[in-house]
Parts: C-alpha cells; sequence; structure tokens
C-alpha cells in the first residue's frame, strides 16, 4: 500500500504533498491539476506518462527538474544542461529495467476509451504500459527495439542519399529481429492472458449472458520477420525507415462478431473499457497489488457501471478524481479520506 506522495515542480505542482488511505478522492474543478497527479503514480509504475512519451512536459514551466517521490521510491527528471531521467528505490539508484513494476498501477479514465477507438499508437501503448509492469524481459526487449530500430532508420536514410551500401542492414535487421520476438511473443502471452478474464467480466458488467468478445492481434513482423524485412529492404530505403515490424502492431476487439470501435455503442465500449481494466487488475497482481487511479470516471458512467467501480474500489487501494461529491455515493464518500485540490 501506497501511504504518502511529494511532488516538486511536477507539471503545474510547485510542491504538492498528499497523504493516501486505501481510499482517496481528490475533489476539484477541471484544469486544477487532479490527473496530473494520478499521472505521477503511474508514473512511478511504468516510468511512462500515460498521457504522452515527452519527458520534459512532466517538469513545471520554468524549472530544471521534477522530483515524484511515493515512500521508498522516487523519480528524478532534469531539464538542463542534459535530460536525466534517474530512479531510486530505498535511496539506491536503479536501472529502469529493475525499478518499473515496483510499485504497479491502472489507470482509468475517459481517454481510455481510445484503446478501442483512437490510433494504433494507443494500443501499443496500452499494451507496452501493462506488460512492462509485469514482464522485465519485454521491457529490455522493448528497450533495445527502439534503439534498433532507430540505428536502422538512420542507415536507411543513408543508404537513400547514396552514403551507405545495403549489406549494412544486414546486422542491424538480425538484431532488430531478435528484440522484436521478445515483444511479439509479450504481447500475444498478455493478450492471450487478457482473453481468459474478458468475456466473464463483460458479460458481468454489461449483463448480456451470451455476449462473446475477442482480441485479436495484428503482429506486423509476421511469422519470418528476417524474411519480411529483406523481402520490404528496398521499400524501406525509398521510405528511409522501417515499415514494419512490431512498432506497426495494432489490436482489434469484436463484440458480438462486430469490429467494437466501428459498431459497439457508448455504454458497449464503456463496457469493454471497463472489463479490460478489470482484466489488467488480474494481470498485474502478482505478489503486490496494483494500485487503481480512475480519473474522473464516476461522472461518465451510469448507475450499473458504478455498481461495478465499487465493486473493484474494495478490493484495491485507490486514488480517484471527480469535480463534485455528488457523483459519488454516500458510503463511499464515508470510507474515503476526501482531499479537496486547489
Amino acid at each position: 500500500m501506497l501511504h504518502h506522495l511529494t511532488l516538486i515542480n511536477y507539471r503545474n505542482h510547485s510542491k504538492f504533498d498528499l497523504d493516501l488511505s486505501e481510499i482517496t478522492v481528490l475533489v476539484g474543478k477541471n484544469g486544477i491539476g487532479k490527473t496530473n497527479i494520478l499521472e505521477s503514480i503511474g508514473l512511478l509504475s511504468s516510468c511512462r506518462s500515460f498521457r504522452g512519451d515527452n519527458r520534459l512536459e512532466l517538469i513545471k514551466f520554468d524549472n530544471d527538474y521534477t522530483r515524484v517521490v511515493a515512500d521508498d521510491l522516487e523519480i528524478f527528471i532534469q531539464r538542463t544542461p542534459r535530460l536525466i531521467f534517474q530512479v531510486k528505490d530505498r535511496g539506491i539508484k536503479r536501472k529502469v529495467a529493475d525499478f518499473v513494476g515496483t510499485l504497479p498501477s491502472v489507470v482509468f479514465s475517459p481517454e481510455s476509451l481510445a484503446i478501442i477507438t483512437g490510433e494504433p499508437k494507443e494500443r501499443r501503448r496500452f499494451l507496452d504500459i501493462v506488460i512492462c509492469q509485469k514482464d522485465h524481459k519485454y521491457l529490455r526487449g522493448l528497450q533495445d527495439y527502439k534503439k534498433v530500430l532507430s540505428q536502422r532508420n538512420n542507415l536507411l536514410k543513408l543508404i537513400s542519399d547514396g552514403r551507405a551500401s545495403a549489406d549494412q542492414l544486414d546486422f542491424w535487421d538480425k538484431e532488430l529481429v531478435a528484440a522484436a520476438k521478445i515483444i511479439t511473443d509479450g504481447r500475444d502471452q498478455a493478450i492471450s492472458d487478457f482473453s481468459q478474464h474478458l468475456v466473464r467480466f463483460y458479460r458481468t458488467i454489461s449483463g448480456q449472458k451470451k455476449a462473446s468478445i475477442e482480441i485479436i492481434y495484428f503482429a506486423k513482423a509476421g511469422a519470418d520477420f528476417a524474411a519480411k524485412l529483406k523481402t520490404k529492404r528496398g521499400i524501406d530505403i525509398a521510405a528511409g525507415l522501417t515499415t514494419s515490424g512490431p512498432h506497426r502492431d495494432d489490436l482489434q476487439f469484436i463484440l458480438n462478431n462486430l469490429e467494437a470501435e466501428k459498431y459497439a455503442s457508448r455504454g458497449e465500449l464503456r463496457s469493454i473499457v471497463l472489463s479490460l481494466k478489470m482484466a489488467e487488475l488480474k494481470y498485474l497482481e502478482h505478489g503486490v497489488k496494483p494500485i487503481l487511479l480512475l480519473d474522473d470516471i464516476f461522472s461518465e458512467f451510469d448507475g450499473d457501471h458504478r455498481r461495478h467501480l465499487y465493486q473493484l474500489i474494495k478490493n484495491y487501494q485507490t486514488v480517484l478524481t471527480t469535480t463534485d461529491r455528488e457523483h459519488l455515493s454516500p458510503l463511499l464518500l464515508t470510507n474515503a479520506t476526501v482531499v479537496e485540490v486547489k
């Protein structure tokens, strides 16, 4: 359980301290920084923001650094004279790959619908943040893949400009294939794990006892990624970038044999995402229970969806935000620590 959070120069917070209980409710107007508080806890879980990858945006404007401290865990980000991203556990510096997942968390916000309806990068981000918290081999594979992909893309541009030869790609192709296999295998396994729970959760939440829901994984590396890279080498050189691989992967959600992003109602989309978040909690529950982070969800949900959320909250430490206490049940407020954010 997380007990205390301190933010220094984080987003719009110069200095913010928060004592946490089993249920902590943050109440305040829109734009006051409630989501930033949840984001900082998520950052401690995955070393990535669920809102974007630009770490410099986390530093308060006109400041050179930010610090997030939660009990024994700490993240420090420095802007100048060079970017520093440093993590500590009990005061000892750690590698990111060893730090991620120490404090697992699951974020649920209105923007979570983008996992289904948004761009493929939103679904890849969702997968990466979840899997990295549990599987450090996956995290290292993802780090390696990004580095190798950058090197290969740089080389492709040099070849396109006539400043390097195509056979120099052989080395980077081999490295890319090795890292890609770790990512593809990790995503495939995670989706299989999620699918075990998804149908049951969806049927309970939606009340549709015969509903079917599945996740289809489109792995862009393919069964023989090495051969694919060879075949598409000319296309990649002309484009100056790698046109296939896990960085192009996608997911599709099929509800009752129809594509959810096209045909599901708003209520059905909410039920799918809530089911997905419940499956995510189960997936991450390995020794340490995840923290549930709910960003202004209750104003979006009807009575049935709220009831299922209350059942979740009873089983996990929860930090939630709201603009109005009236969106929450009196029973929840009675059992929660309520903090006015100003």
